[in-house]
């Protein structure tokens, strides 16, 4: 997962919008941060963005973790 995600600066990178998905994910933290990230959780973050009526983006911040 963490090959989809498009770096915009420094502390945001961006899961676009792909299948099911209804919005755009968003992931705020340093390169180091993104790195420790567990591929789970950001398929986690992928999931959210396909609820119904949610709106653009879905935010992990740097504390996010896999678990619902």
């Amino acid at each position: 997962m963490k090959k989809k995600l498009k770096q915009i600066n420094d502390y945001e990178w961006i899961l676009p919008k792909e299948g099911k998905m209804n919005v755009d994910g968003l992931l705020i933290g340093n390169k180091a941060i993104i790195d420790g990230f567990e591929d789970d959780m950001i398929a986690q973050l992928a999931n959210v963005a396909q609820l119904p009526g949610v709106l653009e983006p879905v935010v992990a911040l740097s504390d996010a973790h896999f678990g619902y």
